[in-house]
C-alpha cells in the first residue's frame, strides 16, 4: 500500500484492486491501463531495490541461517539470520482476484520462502505458520502443489527424498513451460505466479537473453535477479533459441540486442521511462521526484523487526466517501510479536489468528485508521469469510473495524457497546479493556453522544442536528435511541455526567 505526502496519492492496495500505482499514473497521464500498469510496475522496482531498505508490506524474521540448514532442531539450537520478507504485496491481491484464496495463499508462501533463500536462510514449518495463521496441512497441501511440479521451494527439516524433488526456481520454470508452448494464464494458476510477477520475471528473462554469453554472476549483479535464476534463464535461451515457436513468443533477437545494462536502479527507470514509455526528460524528473520523496518518508518510520507498515483510511472519514476522496494515514503494527512465538499450535491457528487480528485493527485504529474487514483479510492472507467468522466468536470484544466506526454494518456498533458500557458504570480503564478501543476514541464517542443529547433536550428535531453536527442520520437515530433507553432514574448520575460533558466544552485532551 502506497501513499505519498504531497500530490502523489496511491491508494490502498487492497481497495485498488492491488494497481494502486497503475492507478494514480492513469490518472496523471492519458494512457491505456496497460501501460499504466507497465510504468507502475518498473515504478515499484524502483522503489524497493533502488531507494528502501525496508518497504511497506515487509518485515524483519529471524530465519534458519544457510541454505544447507535441513536438519531438524530446536529454535534454541538452530542458528538464525535476520532477513527481509514480503508478508504483504500488492500480487497477493492479484491472485486473489484472479484465482482465489487459496491461490493467492500458495503465492505468498512461495514469495517468503524464496525470499529467504536468496538471503542464504531458510524457513520452517513453525515459522510458516506464524506467518500465515494456517494449520500445517494447510500449508503443506499450499506448497506440496508447487513440490511437486518441481519448484525450488526448500524448508527447514524437509527430507532428502523430498528435497530430491525441487530442481528449478518458479522464475525457470514458468518461463520453460511457456516457451514450451503451454498456455499462459494455466501456468501461472499451477504456479500460483500473478501478471505483475510473470511479467517482471520475463522481463528478467529478456535482458538475460541480451546477454547469454556473459557470467551468470556479473548479470545478476547488474539486474538485481538471483544468479540462480539468471543461470536458469540462460540454460533456457540455449535450449529454446532454436525453437521456432519459443522464439515466436520471445520475439526477434533485434529487440533484446543491443541492451544497455543500466549503472542502477535509478538509472534504469531513466532508461524506461524515457525509451519505453515516451515521458520527456521533465515528466520523468518530476514523477522520480515524487517516487525518492514517498520513500524519504517511509525511511523516518521507525520500526523493530517483526513490525509491518501500511496504509489505511483514516478513521474520522464519514461513510460513504469514495476512496479516491478519502484520507489515508500512514500506521506501523506488529504482525508479529514475541509472543506469538509461543501461541503457535500446528492443528489450529485460531488463537494466533484471533490475537493478530484484534491486535492490528486496535493498533490501527490508536493510529487513526480503521482498517476494513477486507484489508484485515488482506493483511492476514485469509478469506472475508474467515475474518467474519473470526470476530463472531469473540463478540464479547468489539472491534474497531471500518465498517464500524464509519456506522456501514448492521450489527451492534462499537458505539452502542461503548456507551451500554459507561451507562452501566464502567470507568474508561474497563471500557478499554472490554473492547479494544482507544482512550481518546472512548472519550469521542461520549463526546458525540453528549452533544446529541444536549441538542435533543433543547427541542431539536433529528435533521437539525444532523445537520448542526455534521452526522449521518443513522448515527444521530442511534445516539437519540440510546438517549431513550437510559433517560431513566436507574442511569440518572450517568446521564448528569454525560449532560456535563457539553458544559466542560468537549472530551479531556491530558489526564482523565
Amino acid at each position: 500500500m502506497w501513499v505519498t505526502p504531497k500530490g502523489l496519492s496511491i491508494k490502498s492496495t487492497r481497495a485498488a484492486s492491488g494497481q494502486p500505482l497503475a492507478s494514480e499514473v492513469r490518472a496523471r497521464r492519458e494512457i491505456s491501463p496497460e501501460e499504466a500498469w507497465l510504468i507502475a510496475q518498473d515504478a515499484r522496482r524502483f522503489l524497493e531495490r533502488g531507494l528502501l531498505d525496508l518497504g511497506p508490506g515487509q518485515i524483519e524474521l529471524p530465519c534458519v541461517a544457510g541454505r544447507n540448514s535441513h536438519f531438524r532442531r530446536a529454535r534454541r539450537d538452530q542458528p538464525e539470520k535476520l532477513v527481509l520478507l514480503t508478508v504483504v504485496g500488492e500480487d497477493d491481491a492479484s491472485l486473489l482476484e484472479e484465482f482465489g484464496i487459496q491461490t493467492m495463499q500458495q503465492g505468498r508462501l512461495a514469495r517468503i520462502v524464496e525470499e529467504a533463500y536468496a538471503q542464504d536462510a531458510l524457513l520452517d514449518g513453525h515459522r510458516l505458520y506464524l506467518l500465515m495463521s494456517l494449520t500445517l496441512t494447510a500449508i503443506r497441501e499450499r506448497l506440496g502443489t508447487l513440490w511437486q511440479q518441481g519448484a525450488l521451494l526448500p524448508l527447514a527439516g524437509m527430507t532428502r527424498k523430498s528435497r530430491a524433488r525441487m530442481v528449478v526456481p518458479r522464475p525457470v520454470l514458468v518461463v520453460d513451460r511457456y516457451l514450451g508452448g503451454q498456455e499462459l494464464t494455466t501456468i501461472r494458476r499451477d504456479l500460483a505466479i500473478s501478471r505483475l510477477c510473470w511479467n517482471q520475471w520475463w522481463q528478467g528473462f529478456q535482458e538475460t537473453v541480451a546477454r547469454a554469453t556473459e557470467d551468470p554472476k556479473v548479470v545478476a549483479e547488474d539486474t538485481g535477479y538471483p544468479t540462480e535464476w539468471v543461470a536458469g534463464w540462460q540454460a533456457l535461451w540455449e535450449k529454446y533459441q532454436d525453437n521456432p515457436e519459443a522464439r515466436d513468443r520471445l520475439g526477434k533477437p533485434e529487440l533484446v540486442e543491443g541492451f544497455k545494462p543500466p549503472a542502477d536502479e535509478e538509472d534504469r527507470l531513466w532508461q524506461r521511462l524515457l525509451g519505453e514509455h515516451g515521458y520527456t526528460p521533465a515528466a520523468a524528473r518530476h514523477f522520480m521526484q515524487e517516487l525518492r520523496d514517498l520513500a524519504v518518508r517511509l525511511k523516518q518510520v521507525k520500526r523493530r523487526p517483526g513490525q509491518i507498515v501500511t496504509f489505511g483510511v483514516a478513521a474520522d472519514e464519514p461513510p460513504g466517501r469514495s476512496l479516491a476522496e478519502a484520507r489515508l494515514c500512514l500506521v506501523v503494527l506488529d504482525y508479529i510479536t514475541p509472543e506469538d512465538w509461543g501461541m503457535v499450535d500446528r492443528t489450529s491457528p485460531q488463537e494466533l489468528k484471533w490475537q493478530r487480528l484484534e491486535r492490528l485493527a486496535t493498533q490501527a485504529y490508536e493510529q487513526g485508521v480503521a482498517l476494513s474487514l477486507p484489508d484485515l483479510a488482506h493483511l492476514l492472507g485469509i478469506s472475508t469469510d474467515a475474518i467474519q467468522n473470526t470476530i463472531k466468536k469473540h463478540e464479547q470484544v468489539v472491534l474497531p473495524t471500518r465498517g464500524r466506526v464509519a456506522d456501514m454494518g448492521s450489527t451492534l456498533s462499537h458505539t452502542e457497546k461503548i456507551i451500554a458500557l459507561y451507562m452501566d458504570g464502567y470507568t474508561e480503564t474497563e471500557i478499554k479493556r472490554r473492547t479494544g478501543h482507544s482512550y481518546d476514541s472512548i472519550e469521542r464517542y461520549l463526546w458525540d453522544f453528549s452533544r446529541v443529547v444536549y441538542l435533543a433536550e433543547r427541542g431539536m428535531p433529528l435533521p437539525a442536528i444532523r445537520q448542526a453536527l455534521g452526522m449521518s442520520r443513522r448515527v444521530v437515530a442511534k445516539y437519540l435511541e440510546l438517549h431513550r433507553r437510559f433517560d431513566h432514574p436507574d442511569y440518572a448520575f450517568r446521564m448528569a455526567r454525560i449532560r456535563l460533558m457539553v458544559e466542560a466544552g468537549g472530551p479531556k485532551k491530558n489526564g482523565r
